[in-house]
């Protein structure tokens, strides 16, 4: 009996059954991307094994401790995110440019002015090679040196927060490292000048 259907009829057919399954488990178009989320001064966001609070953004003619360092005869500024970060991870972690640790110091942005990672401390003291101990808040100051027209006492910024993709290395590369870097949250901070020594 299927011998006297014609051809197209079987795939016209077997089209439109395809399509009707396909409708019934949510059509043919793709999974959204998820948004990602945009935050205030004070609001957490959890990325790279982190949990990352921005307390304020501030710009002064230098900041002690900052490890960068502006030049003034061309005009040059400190711009500062100052930021609590708990490390969520169950062993320590060093926040540090460039190594297992990267994202989280490449990711800290502020849109449209800085491209490069910022200088990292301790806002209480100045210390580089910040160690983050699991589940112990360290509240850190992240640095810029940005022109005299970049940014100004009032702007409004957009500051990234990283996430990225825990991994552990098995031949080359050992213990843990986060990579694939990928902005997790953006966060808006008006920028205060301030005196800093």
């Amino acid at each position: 009996m299927l011998d006297r259907v014609p051809t197209p009829w079987l795939i016209t057919g077997g089209t439109g059954a395809a399509l009707a399954l396909t409708a019934a488990f949510g059509g043919l178009n793709g999974v959204s991307e998820p948004q990602i989320p945009e935050l205030t001064v004070g609001e957490s966001f959890s990325g790279s094994d982190l949990l990352m609070t921005v307390i304020g953004v501030e710009l002064s003619d230098e900041r002690a401790g900052s490890g960068v360092y502006p030049d003034a005869e061309k005009g040059e500024r400190v711009l500062t995110v100052i930021l609590d970060v708990t490390n969520e991870f169950t062993a320590p972690r060093t926040a540090a440019s460039g190594g297992a640790d990267s994202p989280v110091v490449d990711g800290i942005t502020i849109e449209g002015v800085t491209t490069t990672p910022p200088g990292l401390a301790r806002a209480d003291d100045g210390t580089y090679g910040i160690h983050l101990q699991p589940d112990v808040p360290v509240r850190i100051v992240a640095s810029w040196v940005v022109g005299a027209e970049d940014v100004q006492d009032g702007d409004e910024v957009r500051i990234t927060l990283p996430d990225s993709t825990h991994g552990v290395g098995q031949a080359i590369t050992m213990g843990d490292y986060w990579s694939d870097p990928v902005i997790g949250a953006y966060v808006t901070a008006e920028v205060d000048e301030v005196e800093v020594p």
